[in-house]
């Protein structure tokens, strides 16, 4: 028991820690934030300042964008973004940050928003993106990326 209450304390004391950092704002979903974090690092923009911001996290120069996260462990299935935007959103561009099980980045795609509309899988009940769509043509160098 005492293994189990020092991982907590020390997983509590991150999360403090992240928050002093200004990484993320609260305990709520982790993995949302810090993919939004991590996205205004890369493209050198500010981050809404409320988490309830209507369409877009992320704001460069006058450009919105969009930041949607993924945490994959080695058994989830899933490959897909769920897109639920409306084509007058005002978003110039979706970024999906793909991180494996141990939040290390996997995949990144930069999506203009006016593309990512025809790139929606309508034949399901809910409408997402395929990453498999997105690897040609939306994949960003993380490599290129991690060495700015």
């Amino acid at each position: 028991m005492e293994e189990i209450s020092k991982a907590i304390l020390d997983y509590v004391n991150a999360l403090n820690e992240l928050k002093r950092l200004n990484v993320i704002k609260n305990q709520k979903d982790f993995t949302s934030q810090l993919g939004e974090w991590i996205a205004s690092i890369i493209y050198g923009g500010n981050l809404a300042s409320s988490g309830k911001q209507e369409d877009w996290d992320l704001e460069v120069n006058d450009t919105k964008y969009q930041i949607k996260t993924h945490a994959k462990s080695y058994s989830t299935k899933r490959e897909n973004t769920d897109f639920k935007y409306s084509k007058g959103s005002k978003i110039d561009y979706i970024v999906i940050i793909v991180f494996d099980e141990n939040y290390k980045i996997k995949k990144i795609y930069k999506v203009p928003f006016n593309l990512a509309h025809e790139l929606v899988n309508k034949d399901r009940k809910e409408l997402v993106i395929k990453w498999k769509d997105l690897e040609e043509n939306y994949s960003e160098d993380i490599d290129e990326i991690l060495l700015k």
